[in-house]
């Protein structure tokens, strides 16, 4: 089997590269991304995803996570909160976040919604020094320890969508724009010596699209993009088709030259009165230049949400 091979000469790479895992294709929980789209329509939702890219490689990323996302429509507000667990050994990151998103008030004939969020974050850095792996074993400067770290942070976003009354009511342009990570500073590793830091920056992303309705269904163009310091930028340009409690199915391309599909189900009526399971699964498969030593990747994506409040 493959690996992945870690040396100590990656930190400073890593203090310059992306480092919150990429959003999820799934949607469902952009908040961790925007957290002003918390909670956006009037029902609350349970779920989570668990993703794993460049099969074949042992050690390869991982990435799950967990996420509650509730609404409190006369209060024009909604809560969420989740907890993410990023594994790219030796490097391990476990986020526990919570997120606000309060409902600007645009008029009471008015049906277009507008959302400013706040999102607060607790992180723990893990780094096991047994577990990179180099050619000279017996250099002095190679780390041996484990380094436990613990730091906050914030981000804050704004989202706009031109209907926010439902989902499959009327056609809508929507837009967000957030940035995560506002509070830079290095994640000093004190086993590894004075250089042996992870330097936190701050990150942005945007989204913009379009839904067009036809009685139950919808079909939904959009871009999403990321950007982290020092000019690293990518941008996801994906189409959505759904049929209300029955299916949907999606398309992205992403220019880190990824294709990601994803399918999936709602079955309405289970645990709760007028509650939707929500099921898929997505396949990743790159198709540039490292295409072939990349591998292929998966996602699962599981979510409950519990009917009209």
């Amino acid at each position: 089997m493959k690996k992945l091979y870690w040396i100590f000469l990656l930190f400073p790479l890593l203090s310059n590269a992306q480092q919150l895992p990429e959003r999820s294709s799934f949607y469902s929980n952009s908040f961790i991304w925007n957290p002003a789209m918390t909670g956006l329509w009037d029902y609350w939702e349970l779920g989570l995803t668990y993703r794993q890219e460049w099969l074949g490689f042992e050690d390869a990323p991982v990435t799950a996570t967990l996420n509650v996302q509730y609404p409190f429509p006369k209060e024009h507000m909604s809560l969420g909160g989740f907890f993410m667990h990023d594994n790219i050994n030796p490097i391990v990151m476990n986020s526990f976040g919570f997120a606000y998103a309060y409902r600007v008030d645009l008029g009471r004939r008015r049906t277009d919604l507008l959302t400013i969020g706040l999102m607060g974050t607790l992180n723990h850095f893990f780094v096991d020094g047994k577990e990179i792996v180099v050619n000279d074993q017996d250099d002095p400067l190679v780390p041996t320890g484990e380094n436990n770290k613990f730091g906050p942070n914030a981000g804050a976003g704004i989202f706009y969508t031109s209907y926010g009354k439902s989902e499959f009511e009327k056609d809508r342009f929507f837009a967000g724009l957030a940035v995560t990570q506002l509070l830079p500073g290095n994640i000093r590793l004190d086993e590894f010596g004075s250089d042996a830091s992870l330097k936190r920056n701050i990150h942005g992303n945007a989204i913009v699209g379009a839904r067009f309705v036809n009685e139950n269904t919808f079909i939904e163009p959009s871009l999403w993009i990321n950007y982290s310091a020092v000019n690293l930028l990518d941008m996801n340009l994906g189409v959505r088709f759904e049929r209300e409690d029955a299916f949907w199915a999606g398309l992205t391309y992403s220019t880190t030259q990824t294709i990601f599909l994803q399918t999936g189900l709602a079955m309405k009526n289970g645990l709760a009165k007028d509650g939707v399971l929500r099921i898929g699964a997505l396949g990743s498969f790159n198709v540039g230049t490292f295409g072939k030593a990349r591998g292929l990747g998966f996602e699962f994506y599981g979510a409950y949400r519990f009917g009209d409040l």
